[in-house]
Order: structure tokens, then sequence, then C-alpha cells
């Protein structure tokens, strides 16, 4: 199967000849060649130094760009690298001093950073490489589509320059203002873009309401400001300007754009944002030279100048969402639509009574009215549906609720909060000028402001009580099983060729093709449910009931899936770090994402972190499974353990057979729970992070070692995997679960050279990602996550370091 890939350097300019050859002929292939070779370059040019895989110390010259997130003792930020001359190549000079290249950092007990600030570092840098999971948040494509090619750890730093952005500087002084609003955290995402104080709460409100959209700077917020700017300026006008003329409109038209344009600078120019703007500018443009051009051309001018400057901004989900929702306001809103008013022609008429010309006024405004709710309610509706389909697309979730609540919060929006917040901040930024000059001491300023911007906040309260109301409403936020959302597409791909037949007047194959699409909808919901069916299969050794084991990408720790329709096991749980855990990050998204609904037994293997971290999540989210440890898991779970690691059961007609650890070792990972699966046909060795002494003592038992599946122990180290251990199980093939380029450096290359030597099929999820095994009466597939599930040119393992090889 063909996935989209980036073309090789050596191949480019055969592409290039390929479109000057059809550029007249057959200028649809001529466009999509440019376009492979335009990302081609692009991606080239930014990642010029990604092939080496061990982490690398490095001294570079960057400058502050954000802050990402801070604790007591770290931040995390990233910076913009810097040019740094000479440059080895001709390709290279042109390619690092025109794109723009960012590194993530992380510092402990860090100096006080600013954006605008030009700093030495020095790092310890590796690859953007991130964890891969079906379900789960695609981080590395995130990175890919901000320009961040490397993240790394900050060691030594020195400060050059200390100068910050004009923008930074006016966000530094309405901070403490905004600080003592209750929602300064929304009117500060609301001017600025900055999104950062918003708490997980308060996101988790937006996403179960789908009104986070409109705290993220887009369309909506610019088409505002110009709109409320434009109108004040001509109101201004025409009071104190007696005599109008076309000029006057060009003017002002031209100030109002340069007032949004100051907004958007002020919001950090994101992609929606840019979006927005150009379509602004374009008709500004077109509006000054008399030039007509319709939405749909500007739609399609802003689309071409936002891929040419960044051709990456398609993998943002801002990119998608923005331009779907105005494509879809654009197919909803119909000219006739708009132009449709009331005959005037009574109201113009100075010879009817009064009376007359006041019911032909109101019948006027009532018939204004109604066609004004009967647009937003076309607009709302296919914008739910439409973007809550992109939405499950993207993440797996749907908010059933946002079609109302939006009939609520986008009026209440663009006539109120949106204007009053920039009043609001205009008045205060004039205010606090004025005073400035005055000399006079900043806490009056910051009064000032506070009187200022009480208004604003006082604006937001009934959305953030409906954000708050939405807690308690039920399906707020539903989970999309992949299944489901295959169904989905269906039907909607179905309905929208019918939906065209019924504008065209006449049946097309496409029609058929579309009622086909409807017929078979009810045999994919069919399949699917009995997917979810509980299994009942006889616990006979012959039995081989089909079932996948996922060993999930959780870096450096381990976690492990297994599934049979409707119901899971997990074993182990990965790492937890503060507030963060892969649980959360990886594990709860994947199984939702899986359409896993029973999570039966939750086995951890030992009481390390990178094993242990995310049981209190995985309990308190799966209240119903049950714990199986041999270490007091109360202190995670508040409830004991439903079994030690030991004996036998039967989950799901596999038998789970525990080891009994006769070693009695103090040592952690030697305590580790091992497990064999038999499903009759296949088997499968999960061992923890057991060592030499308990492989040996393992091996001194009487029991049944050998599986078709290893998971490798103690993820690679040198303290485990012997030659005797690995001949008694005659894997057929070794997974490891060990983070890309790990500060253990595991798994060790000569570890893994005893399974190679053997002929043993060596997987890591570090370079694979998320590694699934589906196993069958005939045996069992392998598929892994960079390779098969998502195999597109961004999830590609991207290293840091040596330069790329043409070819």
């Amino acid at each position: 199967m063909l996935w989209p890939s980036l073309a090789p350097l050596w191949c480019l300019p055969i592409l290039c000849l390929l479109v000057l050859f059809c550029l007249k002929k057959i200028p649809l292939l001529a466009g999509a060649t440019f376009a492979i070779v335009w990302i081609s370059l692009f991606f080239q040019s930014l990642y010029l130094h990604q092939n080496a895989e061990k982490p690398e110390q490095i001294q570079f010259k960057a400058q502050i760009v954000s802050l990402v997130s801070q604790n007591s003792d770290w931040i995390s930020f990233d910076v913009q690298v810097l040019p740094n001359p000479p440059y080895s190549t001709y390709f290279e000079a042109i390619a690092l001093s025109n794109v723009q290249r960012y590194y993530r950092l992380t510092w402990q007990k860090p100096a006080k950073i600013e954006s605008g600030q030009i700093w030495l570092f020095s790092a310890r840098m590796k690859g953007i490489s991130s964890i891969q999971n079906q379900g789960g948040y695609n981080q590395q494509k995130y990175f890919v589509s901000q320009h961040i090619i490397g993240k790394g750890r900050v060691k030594q730093a020195e400060l050059i320059s200390s100068s910050t952005s004009l923008r930074q500087d006016i966000i530094d002084i309405t901070a403490p203002i905004l600080t003592k609003l209750t929602e300064g955290d929304i009117l500060r995402a609301l001017i600025f873009g900055d999104k950062s104080q918003l708490s997980e709460q308060r996101w988790q409100q937006l996403r179960q309401t789908g009104a986070g959209h409109l705290v993220a700077i887009s369309g909506l917020h610019l088409s505002v400001v110009f709109g409320l700017f434009y109108g004040l300026l001509m109101l201004a006008s025409r009071l104190f300007v007696a005599r109008q003329h076309r000029g006057y409109g060009i003017v002002i038209m031209l100030i109002a754009a340069m007032i949004t344009l100051g907004y958007g600078y002020l919001s950090g120019f994101a992609v929606a944002t840019q979006r927005a703007l150009l379509m602004m500018l374009l008709l500004v443009i077109f509006t000054a030279v008399k030039q007509y051009s319709n939405s749909w051309d500007r739609l399609v001018y802003a689309l071409c100048i936002v891929l040419l400057l960044d051709p990456f901004a398609m993998l943002s989900a801002g990119f998608w969402l923005s331009f779907l929702a105005l494509t879809i306001i654009l197919l909803a809103v119909k000219p006739e639509r708009i132009d449709a008013e009331p005959n005037l022609t009574q109201l113009q008429d100075k010879t009817q009574p009064v009376s007359v010309r006041v019911r032909t006024t109101l019948n006027r405004f009532y018939q204004q009215a109604v066609l004004g709710l009967k647009v937003l309610w076309s607009i709302q509706w296919r914008l739910a549906i439409g973007l809550g389909l992109l939405q499950a697309v993207l993440f797996g979730t749907v908010t059933p609720h946002s079609i109302w609540l939006n009939l609520l919060f986008v009026p209440w929006f663009s006539v109120v909060v949106i204007p009053v917040a920039m009043l609001s901040f205009c008045l205060w930024l004039g205010t606090s000028v004025v005073l400035h000059l005055l000399s006079l001491d900043p806490a009056v300023i910051n009064e000032g402001g506070d009187v200022i911007f009480y208004i604003a906040n006082i604006s937001l309260a009934p959305f953030v009580w409906l954000l708050s109301l939405s807690d308690h409403l039920p399906l707020s936020l539903v989970k999309i099983t992949e299944q489901w959302l295959m169904a989905m597409l269906f039907l909607c791909f179905a309905l929208g060729l019918l939906y065209y037949r019924r504008y065209s007047n006449r049946y097309t194959p496409w029609t058929w093709f579309g009622v086909t699409l409807l017929l078979c909808l009810p045999m994919v919901l069919q399949t699917y449910a009995m997917s979810r069916q509980k299994w009942h299969v006889s616990h006979q050794v012959n039995a081989a009931p089909q079932w996948q084991m996922h060993v999930l990408d959780v870096a450096q720790g381990m976690a492990v899936v297994l599934q049979q329709g409707q119901h899971g096991l997990i074993y182990d749980t990965g790492a937890a770090y503060g507030d963060f855990s892969y649980a959360a990050r990886a594990i709860v998204p994947f199984i939702a994402a899986k359409g896993i609904t029973h999570i039966d037994f939750i086995v951890v293997s030992h009481a390390d972190n990178d094993h242990v971290g995310g049981l209190s999540l995985l309990s308190q989210t799966y209240p119903n499974s049950k714990i199986i440890a041999d270490f007091n898991v109360e202190p995670y779970t508040k409830r004991p353990a439903y079994q030690t690691c030991s004996g036998k059961l039967w989950w799901q007609g596999i038998e789970l057979q525990f080891f009994d650890n006769t070693l009695h070792s103090d040592n952690d990972n030697d305590q580790s729970c091992v497990m064999r699966l038999d499903d009759g046909k296949s088997a499968v060795l999960l061992t923890g992070d057991i060592e030499t002494p308990r492989e040996q003592a393992l091996l001194n038992d009487d029991i049944t070692l050998a599986a078709e599946v290893l998971l490798v122990p103690h993820h690679g180290s040198r303290t485990s995997s012997t030659p005797a251990f690995i001949a008694a199980v005659q894997p057929q093939v070794a997974i490891t679960t060990a983070g890309f380029a790990n500060q253990y450096g595991f798994p060790k290359e000569d570890v893994m050279a005893r399974y190679q030597d053997r002929g043993i099929l060596t997987l890591q999820t570090g370079h694979q990602g998320q590694i699934s095994l589906s196993f069958t009466e005939k045996g069992y597939k392998i598929a892994t996550y960079r390779q098969h599930l998502a195999p597109f040119w961004y999830n590609q393992l991207f290293k840091f370091g040596e330069r790329l090889k043409a070819e």
C-alpha cells in the first residue's frame, strides 16, 4: 500500500522538470508534483542534521520564543535557533538562513527567562522522536508542525541579550492585572493568544462544550475586531467630517486592517490567525484596487499563501479546523440569503402615514432578525456536524452539547465579550501610556487596569457558568472508537453524495455508490457490535481464541494491554512524574480508541516507578478491575490486591500462569511478576525487570518457559537475558520496552546480539512505537505503529546530529 511520503533529494530536479512539462497541458498533475517538491525541499531544509541516534552535547545561540510549562524546579520552553555561519554548502546557507528552526528545551533551576532574550546554550540534544501509540497524542507530528527539530536538557547557559519583544513587554505589564481577575486566564487567551494559564479543568470544560475555538484567536475574533474598529471609525467620520467620499472609506478600512494586524501580532500569529489575516488583507487590497473577488477566491488565495509560507501547517489540527470552518460557513451562507431583504418601498415613501412607516420598519427588523436566526442556525448545525466529525478524526471524541451551547456562545462572544475585551485593552493601553508619561506610581496604573478590565471580566460570567454546568451534563464528551469513526465516515460520505444528487437533479454512478454505502452501513455496525460481544471460549488447550497483545510505547517504562473484543488486561502501567503520567498520555486513550470497555485485571510486576507509576490513575479510571501484585498496592489504589502473582487463572479463554518467586531476593527487579500466557496455539512470556539470579531460579524450577513471544527482561540491560534463559524460552520474537535514545543506553547492543545470533526477531518500542500482535488459531501477526499502523513520513524516526545523506 502506498502511503504519503517525501521525495529524496536526488529526484527533485526530475520532478521540477515534470512540473514544467505538465504546467499547461495537465495543470492538476503539475500542481500536485510541485507540492511534493516544495514539501520535500522544506523538510530537507529543516532537518539537515538528523541522523545520529545517541544524544549530543552541543553549543548554540538561540532566542527565547515561549514558555511551555513550569514547576518548582524545572521549566520547559521553546527557542528559535539563530543562524551560525560559516556554512559548509550553499544549500545549507540558504536553508538555515531562511527556515525558522526551533528547539524544545528543559532547564533545572533556571535563571529568569523572558521571550525575546538571546542566550548561548550548552545542551544535551536528541531527536524529536516521541512515543507513538494508537489513540494517543502524536507529539512528534506537533513538533514537526511547529518546526521543532530537537529537544534537550540545558547544562549551561549565558545571557547575551536581554531585550524582549514589544508583545512580551505588553504581556508582562498586563499580567499582574489579569491575574487578579477571576476570568483573567480567558482574557489573556482572548487578547494575547496565550493559553498557558488555562487550567486542566478549564481545558476539559472547553473540550466537552466544543468552545475551545472561542479562546483560540481565529477568524471570528479578527472579524469582530476589524468590524468593531471599522464601524467606530466610520461613525466618527460621519460625525466630524461633513463631506464624505470613497477615499475616506478606503483610509478607514486600511486603519482598521492595521489595527487588526496589530491584534494578530499580539496573538502570536497562529495558523488560524494567519489565515484570517490573509483573507482580510486580500479583501482590503481587492477593495482598494476595485477588483472583484468572491469569498471562495480569497479562501483559496489564503490557503495557497499559508501553505507556501509553511507547508507543515497542514499537520496542525488548527489548520484543518480553521479552513474547514470557513468552508462550511461559505457553503451554508448562500448569497440569496444575505441579499434577501423585504421591500422597502413603503418605508422610503414619505407620503405614507407615520403608523404605516413604523409598522413597515418593525416588520423589516422582524424579518431581518428571523433571517439572521435562520442563517445562524444554518451555519451552526453544519459547523457542529462538520467540525464534530473532524474532531472525532483528530482527537477521537465528540461533544453532543456543542450545537446548542455554541448557539449561545458565538453570538455572545461576537457582540459582547470580544468587543468589550478589546475596547478595555485599548483603553487600558492608552491610559497606561499617559500615566507613564506623567511618571505616576505603577500601583496607580494597576489599580486603573483593575477598573477598566472589570466589565470585560463580568462579560465572561455567563460563559463560565455554562462551562461549569457542562460538568453535570450527560454525555458531555463521548469517546469514539475506530470502528464507530469508520461507520460515521461511511454515513457522512453517503449522505453527502445523496445531498449532491438533490441539487444536480440527475442520477449518477456516485448517487448509486452513496446508496450502496448507506445499505452497507448496518452491516458495518453489526460487525462492530459482534466484535464487542463477550467471548465465550472453553478452557481447552486446543482452543485458540482470537486476541491481541499491544506493547505500548511509554518511553523508558513498560505497559502491555491484552485485548479480546471488549475486554482487556493491563500488565504494568508506565511511569509518572508529578502531574504527568504515561497512563493518561498513552494507556487510557489507547484503550478508548480500541473500544475496550472492561478492564478485568491490572497486573503490576513490581513497585518501580516505570512500572507502577500509572496504577493510581488506572485504578480510578477502571474501578471494577482486579489488581494482581506481590506488593502492597493500597497506597496507589486505596484497595487491596485481588491476588498475588502466583498460581493460575483463566482470562477470556487464555491461560495465565504466574511463576512463584522462589529466589527471595531483596532486589526489587528480581521480585517482578513473571506471567506466561498460553492460548493453546501460541505462548507469550512477560518478565518485568527480572535479572540474572531470577532467571537462573526460573531455570532451576520445573516449569515451562518456552514461548513464541518474549518481553525482554529489564529493558534489555546487561543484568539479564542470559544465553541459558534465551535458550530455554526459545522465542521467535523478542520485544524490548525502552525509550528512544534513553539515558541508560537500553537495550545494550551486546544483549540484542544474543537474540539476533539465534535468528530471533528483535523489536524496540522506542524505535517501532506501539507493537501489536494478533493471535489466531493459525499463529500470530505483527504490526508496528511507525511501519504499519501509521507509516506517514512525519512518523519516521527522527534522530539528531549527523547530516542527512542525499540518497
